[in-house]
């Protein structure tokens, strides 16, 4: 049996690290608890932001994430759309149900059933056009469970917007506007999740080879006990060979050119547990 589940990690200044796989017993989500590295944008008008996904399996959509910085006076209206732009669910929500900054949830009145390997859009509509996001950030190729937020090569872009309460059809770069999905599969398989510790760490650009990143820790959603490997894969892989797994920890290369060059920058590498 082989199972693969991509997580990222990104470095931002020197290293930022965030895990973007996290399961619940309720439901999975894409992005966990990824929080922004960008500071709050705001546009002259109302917005509508999202991103592409699809899930492996059949399921439901209950509700929709999204990452806020500050609260809103105006509230959202949160909604999933085919590819095709067809509106399948829409829920107005007044205010934050939960602490800011961070993730916030508006659930519809009743689950949304998806069907598998079909690329769906969720968004949310932001009437007060202060909004958190990420350009050229690491949203491209994430996995978590059965979900997948593509990358923008295989679905024309992603990471898309429009102003005013719209479809969200168009494309800058490769934004992250931390929007995501509470997923509930059919039939409950057990999947992979990978969690760093610590969550967001950060090493100076003189950190020395071998200097220790962060555990690593793999473990199947039912709770059995995790038997197999720890690398480098797509979409990222490991850049130039700056970092090494050894064990369950990420590890600056003892073999590599070490980080200096890359202080004030971003790399993306990708990790990946199979068994």
């Amino acid at each position: 049996m082989r199972r693969q589940t991509p997580s990222l990690l990104s470095i931002f200044s020197l290293i930022f690290l965030s895990s973007t796989v996290v399961s619940s017993a309720q439901s999975i989500n894409i992005f966990g608890n990824l929080a922004p590295v960008d500071p709050t944008q705001v546009d002259n008008a109302p917005i509508t932001l999202g991103v592409k996904f699809w899930s492996s399996e059949p399921g439901a959509i209950s509700g929709i994430r999204f990452y806020r910085p500050t609260a809103s006076p105006s509230g959202y209206v949160a909604q999933l759309y085919s590819a095709a732009g067809a509106l399948l669910g829409s829920v107005t929500m007044a205010h934050e149900p939960a602490p800011l900054p961070g993730w916030q949830v508006a659930n519809f009145a009743a689950p949304i059933s998806i069907s598998p390997n079909t690329t769906y859009v969720a968004a949310y509509y932001l009437p007060s056009s202060t909004y958190q996001r990420d350009y050229n950030a690491p949203i491209l190729g994430v996995t978590t469970g059965p979900l997948t937020a593509p990358a923008g090569s295989v679905v024309g872009g992603n990471g898309v917007f429009n102003f005013g309460s719209a479809f969200p059809s168009s494309i800058w770069g490769s934004t992250n506007f931390y929007v995501d999905v509470a997923f509930s599969p059919a039939v409950s398989t057990p999947y992979l999740t990978l969690s760093f510790n610590p969550p967001n760490p950060s090493i100076t650009s003189s950190a020395p080879l071998d200097s220790v990143v962060a555990t690593i820790t793999a473990s199947w959603s039912d709770g059995s006990p995790f038997a197999g490997t720890l690398s480098f894969g797509p979409p990222y892989s490991n850049d130039q060979g700056v970092f090494a797994i050894s064990g369950d920890s990420l590890i600056v290369n003892p073999s590599g050119p070490g980080v200096s060059s890359d202080a004030n920058a971003t790399l993306n590498v990708t990790v990946v547990a199979t068994q």
